[in-house]
């Protein structure tokens, strides 16, 4: 069976709506209710303060696109969506408090993860070229399904909100940490299916990248007291 993808256009369309005639999965996320609303705002983002917001507004808008994927079922072609819809999640937060971070230290690590994240899409959209999808791999659906589901689950109950304080620096690492470790959940799970030994090299440095990012935020909230 031939197939032909436009890449340029899968990305007009935000990713979205993903639909490869002969592979679509579904994410299996249906049961899941919508993000409720509140006042044009998702009720994570109807607390605190205006920063707190603008994070939380971030990761929003990353859950309804991953929410609103069909995905390949094949592990290579679904994670290079993923990932770089999360990797964008992560330039827009770092954007957003780049500037307002009280700490030099964080404020220095913001800007060395918007760098270096958009170099890493660029990555993940040259490997894209690349890669066809195939048969979907049914336990790789599994897996990704239910990581999917958790991550909805832990938005809607509102259990990343409740550990917001207004604070910039203290809300910036917290998010960002429960950000490095979906990064690694994701990651780990392709890595057990993934076909592709150019994408399988570069997930084993952007596993090993999450981890470091995730050892510099904790060492960071630990040296500079940051919530304290």
């Amino acid at each position: 069976m031939s197939m032909t993808i436009n890449i340029k256009r899968l990305y007009a369309i935000g990713l979205v709506g993903l639909s490869l005639a002969g592979f679509s999965v579904s994410a299996s996320l249906a049961q899941l209710k919508p993000t409720p609303k509140v006042s044009g705002k998702t009720m994570a983002t109807a607390k605190t303060g205006v920063v707190a917001d603008q994070l939380m507004e971030s990761v929003t808008h990353m859950m309804d696109k991953l929410n609103t994927m069909r995905f390949s079922g094949d592990p290579d072609f679904d994670y290079v969506f993923m990932v770089r819809t999360h990797h964008l999640a992560e330039i827009d937060l770092s954007q957003e408090v780049v500037n307002t971070v009280k700490s030099d230290s964080l404020q220095q690590l913001a800007t060395a993860l918007i760098n270096r994240k958009q170099k890493e899409v660029n990555q993940l959209e040259d490997a894209l070229k690349q890669i066809r999808p195939s048969r979907a791999n049914q336990a790789f659906v599994q897996a990704q399904n239910q990581q999917l589901a958790a991550m909805k689950l832990n938005f809607q109950n509102g259990m990343l909100e409740k550990k917001l304080t207004g604070r910039v620096d203290e809300d910036y690492a917290t998010i960002m940490l429960e950000h490095q470790r979906d990064a690694i959940d994701m990651t780990q799970n392709y890595l057990k299916y993934g076909k592709n030994q150019n994408l399988l090299a570069l997930a084993r440095q952007l596993l090993a990248n999450a981890q470091a990012d995730t050892r510099q935020f904790k060492t960071l909230v630990k040296q500079e007291k940051i919530g304290n």
